[in-house]
């Protein structure tokens, strides 16, 4: 029985250690792990740091578009690239504990986009990027470098953390979040997009709790949008190739 404790208690450990790793940097070097990014700044000592990165086959005039139209499908924007892994679950277990009913598109939610939509180009400081029905949570865009750095920042989000039937009490939870996104040149016409994620949230109690669930979340979402964004961008820049080529004079 002691044995069968110990490994238990060793496979729980090593799982633990396994999820953060994964949480905190899934794809990153240790450059990117370590390297000063945009929008740092704006949470100088967060509690938790994630930092993700892919590298995409596309020029970064490529992949911009699908960084500036993202955020809730609800309000009419790209989604979040998710695709079917994460949306139909979204929709149908997550938002309803976020928002009444009749708040919600009648079907949850649906899919993110896979064409560049025009009308949500223009990105600025102070922009909401809503990423809920309203009254819910959003995001405020704190810094924007077209082609090259994309700051997001949520106080919003954090009071999800605990269940609805504690908001209100001294169980509520609080805090604020930043997503980065950064664009970065590699040769050959590719791209390296990093998303770091930096966080800060109370009460006392959910800081002892969250880190685990926080590491396994972010790692998985992370995980899909920027796959998301890599699968679109290096598609829509696979079809743009032949019309190029299409379109050049022939030579006499």
């Amino acid at each position: 029985m002691g044995n069968k404790l110990g490994i238990a208690f060793a496979s729980a450990i090593a799982g633990g250690l396994l999820i953060s790793r994964l949480g905190r940097r899934w794809g990153a070097t240790e450059d990117e792990v370590h390297a000063s990014l945009p929008g740092d700044d704006v949470i100088p000592h967060p509690m938790l740091e994630t930092t993700h990165a892919v590298t995409i086959q596309a020029p970064a005039s490529a992949v911009w578009p699908w960084l500036a139209q993202a955020g809730y499908r609800g309000a009419g924007r790209a989604g979040w690239y998710t695709d079917a892994a994460w949306d139909p679950i979204l929709g149908k277990y997550i938002l309803p504990l976020l928002a009444p009913a009749g708040d919600l598109p009648g079907n949850g939610i649906a899919p993110s986009v896979d064409r560049i939509l025009p009308e949500f180009q223009q990105v600025a400081v102070g922009d909401i990027i809503p990423d809920g029905p309203p009254g819910t949570a959003w995001f405020t865009v704190r810094e924007v470098k077209p082609g090259q750095a994309l700051v997001l920042y949520s106080d919003s989000h954090t009071r999800y953390l605990t269940p609805p039937r504690l908001q209100g009490t001294r169980w509520a939870s609080y805090g604020e979040f930043t997503w980065v996104f950064v664009l970065r040149p590699e040769g050959g016409g590719a791209t390296r997009l990093i998303l770091r994620t930096r966080a800060r949230f109370g009460p006392r109690a959910l800081r002892s709790i969250a880190p685990l669930p926080f590491y396994l979340a972010d790692f998985v979402f992370a995980r899909l949008l920027l796959r998301g964004v890599k699968t679109r961008a290096e598609h829509f820049v696979g079809r743009q190739a032949p019309a190029a080529r299409a379109s050049r004079p022939v030579k006499a």
